[in-house]
């Protein structure tokens, strides 16, 4: 009996120390992961300028583009209109020219 006894105490004992060590384990897991993420928040903030210059970069590259698409739109019309400005002029000055001559006839 006595060593049945002393069975279950070393069981007892064994078992106390098993979970100690789980809970030791289990608590180094925690702080590996804590650590982990820390690390991995302070390697984006470490980033945040990288990112946002990238951004700005690109946004500005977009803006660029679309300066120059509009400046390109406005050299187009406004060719188109001096086109017909000078289409109308040489008009105005064919039709002015006609009023002159049928009026001196």
């Amino acid at each position: 009996m006595h060593d049945s006894l002393n069975n279950l105490l070393n069981a007892e004992l064994e078992a106390e120390n098993i979970v100690r060590n789980s809970e030791q384990q289990r608590e180094a897991m925690k702080q590996q992961a804590l650590s982990d993420a820390n690390a991995t928040i302070e390697q984006f903030n470490a980033r945040l300028p990288e990112l946002h210059q990238s951004f700005l970069d690109k946004a500005n590259e977009r803006a660029e583009q679309s300066i120059a698409e509009l400046k390109l739109r406005y050299d187009e019309h406004n060719q188109q209109l001096r086109q017909l400005a000078e289409k109308h002029q040489q008009e105005a000055l064919t039709d002015a020219i006609h009023l002159l001559l049928n009026r001196e006839g």
